[in-house]
């Protein structure tokens, strides 16, 4: 592991970890140093190897999330069984807790706080100035969240917000991975429509592309007879969102005469506007003719997802 490429140290680390996860945590902690290189290629190459690990691969369990050592049911429940209230180094272990129980707790709480730490650096180049490096983490939080439960809400928070990235190909993979994750997980359906009303919808100053991006995803919900109070809460959302899109915007002050320095002088004499001003204000109406456009749209995936969702929520035409 001292020699070789970074691609053949990488795959070295994983094999390691692999074949005993509790007696390889240096092996783990060397991947994870690797993923906080400011190197990209190296980052999300050791990245991609911790997310094989702790999504698809044995390092994780599968069906609850991570416990820390004072949260052990078998601790506590041995403890408060015995009477425990103190133990200390040295004496015997009580009930039929064993030291192989206490290295699989112990272990259990470093893999908890190291995934932690590893979801940190998964933040940290979701928000890279490289579309690929962001692209790569995107992906990666993802799987990770559609493989296990551990850290789910911090994920899913993740996920939401790069429906706000700046670039549209990134927005727009991110509400089609949503739109998988409720594929694979039906039940999650409630959480991620909360999540993006939450994260995204409700928060002020939120861009109108970010809100663009998350009505898309909410309108291409599927739905079905079952999930009646999953359509009742998009509908309350549509319709919040509805009024709200209508209201107009008050309008700017509309300055009549001329402009006045500092100093209490008249700027710019009065005369004709020069070119910085000319494509200062081409600018400013390109981008007034692009939020009224945006809102338009917006008006439009609404109504979209009214249509979707109103026969699945049994109301009547009143509502």
């Amino acid at each position: 592991m001292t020699s070789g490429t970074l691609s053949d140290k990488v795959s070295a680390l994983t094999l390691v970890v692999q074949e005993s996860p509790v007696h390889t945590t240096k092996s783990f902690e060397s991947l994870l140093t690797l993923a906080k290189k400011r190197s990209r290629g190296q980052a999300v190459t050791a990245l991609g190897s911790l997310k094989d690990l702790l999504g698809v691969g044995v390092v994780l369990p599968a069906d609850r999330r991570l416990r820390t050592f004072a949260t052990q049911p078998g601790l506590l429940g041995t403890l408060e069984e015995n009477m425990v209230s103190h133990w200390h180094s040295g004496e015997k272990l009580p009930g039929q807790i064993t030291k192989a129980h206490l290295i699989s707790w112990a272990y259990e709480d470093w893999l908890k706080d190291s995934y932690f730490d590893m979801l940190k650096v998964l933040e940290g180049w979701c928000n890279d100035e490289v579309e690929y490096a962001r692209s790569r983490a995107v992906t990666y939080v993802y799987e990770l969240l559609e493989a296990k439960p551990e850290q789910e809400s911090n994920l899913l928070r993740l996920l939401v917000n790069k429906l706000g990235d700046p670039d549209k190909k990134i927005a727009s993979r991110t509400s089609y991975l949503l739109l998988q994750l409720q594929t694979k997980h039906p039940l999650m359906k409630p959480i991620i429509v909360r999540s993006i009303e939450t994260e995204l919808l409700l928060r002020p100053n939120q861009s109108s592309h970010a809100r663009y991006y998350a009505i898309n995803t909410l309108n291409q919900t599927i739905l079905s007879g079952k999930e009646e109070e999953v359509a009742h809460k998009l509908l309350n959302i549509y319709f919040e969102l509805f009024v709200a899109l209508l209201k107009k915007p008050e309008p700017l002050p509309t300055q009549t005469g001329p402009s006045i320095n500092k100093k209490g002088q008249v700027q710019g004499g009065g005369g004709a506007k020069g070119k910085k001003a000319l494509a200062k204000q081409t600018k400013e109406e390109e981008a007034k003719l692009d939020r009224e456009e945006t809102t338009e749209k917006m008006i439009s995936a609404v109504l979209t997802g009214v249509n979707r969702a109103f026969p699945f929520s049994k109301s009547d035409d009143n509502t």
